[in-house]
């Protein structure tokens, strides 16, 4: 039976999760600093969270094997997408944004469900070198 809303998002007592604040990102003002070593970024695990140069939060994942940069913002409603240090579902499938139910694929960006299907979010580049995760410089 449907229920018009994404399973994920409730608890066995069909109640919605508590809204905590966006996770605070480390702060890079000209990208000569690691966003953090490659080894404690997981495939399909938990991002790293930053701020770019012109004050805009982003995220980096690692998906099947590679690394994929997001700007953290729903294109529904410029709200930020991470919920308790995370931006996957519980099935690891899909990044979510835990406000209206925005679904986006983690490799592409590209939003599969919601209310802006067809809309992606925008890239950040990210590089792997030196054992590190980093901005991709020019």
């Amino acid at each position: 039976m449907c229920t018009g809303r994404l399973p994920f998002l409730f608890d066995d007592n069909d109640s919605a999760p508590a809204m905590t604040e966006p996770s605070t990102p480390t702060i890079l003002f000209d990208g000569t600093e690691p966003l953090g070593a490659s080894a404690d970024l997981q495939d399909n695990g938990k991002p790293f969270f930053f701020q770019l140069p012109n004050g805009q939060k982003a995220f980096v994942i690692r998906w099947q094997g590679q690394l994929h940069g997001w700007i953290n913002e729903c294109q529904h409603a410029s709200v930020p997408m991470d919920f308790d240090g995370d931006i996957l579902e519980g099935g690891r499938q899909f990044i979510l944004c835990p406000y209206h139910g925005a679904i986006y694929q983690p490799d592409t960006g590209k939003c599969v469900g919601g209310p802006c299907r067809g809309s992606s979010l925008d890239a950040v580049a990210v590089e792997e070198r030196d054992g590190a995760v980093w901005l991709k410089q020019g």
